[in-house]
């Protein structure tokens, strides 16, 4: 037959219960240091919302491959933090104060019938200078007789005018007229 405990053995392992389950906790506090937590052992879920403040965290504790892409806004960048964006005052080398200066040019071609291609249809273009920039143009002194088929920029160039015509069966000199932003400072 098996014997029930005494009392004394009771009233032990009862305050063992209240020392471990009250007590217990604070010692355990009182006893485990940082030194004593694993890397990476304490996840989110460990930690109390709102419990974690900025003074908590090691200096570049978040880094940027941390945070997500697009997720911050101006309010949440220290301005003063940041360094001035290379070259931001210039366009290709230039300051805005050189292209104002610039001055606005008109050349034309030669008034004549242009080139004759197989088609029966005249062309001709008209280039700004080497370096400069072309702003507009267009076919000038054409025949009533004649049609304008195209006027458009000159493909693979950024500085000329080309257009086309057909005379109709009935001489036509005409000419192409460009509009160009001097480049020379």
């Amino acid at each position: 037959m098996i014997k029930p405990p005494n009392h004394g053995t009771v009233v032990a392992y009862a305050a063992l219960v209240v020392a471990l389950s009250s007590g217990g906790a604070a010692f355990a506090a009182s006893q485990i240091g940082a030194k004593d937590i694993k890397p990476d052992a304490v996840r989110s879920k460990h930690i109390k919302d709102g419990h974690v403040r900025t003074q908590d965290l090691a200096l570049d504790a978040v880094t940027g491959a941390q945070v997500a892409n697009d997720s911050l806004s101006g309010d949440d960048i220290a301005e003063s933090t940041l360094g001035t964006v290379p070259n931001a005052s210039a366009l290709a080398g230039r300051g805005a104060g050189s292209f104002a200066t610039s001055s606005v040019y008109k050349v034309e071609a030669t008034t004549d019938a242009g080139t004759r291609l197989g088609d029966n249809t005249n062309t001709k273009s008209k280039a700004c200078d080497p370096g400069d920039i072309l702003l507009a143009g267009g076919p000038a002194s054409v025949n009533p007789t004649s049609d304008l088929l195209e006027s458009f920029p000159t493909p693979g160039t950024t500085n000329s005018w080309s257009a086309r015509i057909i005379d109709n069966g009935v001489a036509d000199s005409f000419t192409v007229v460009v509009l160009c932003l001097n480049q020379t400072p």
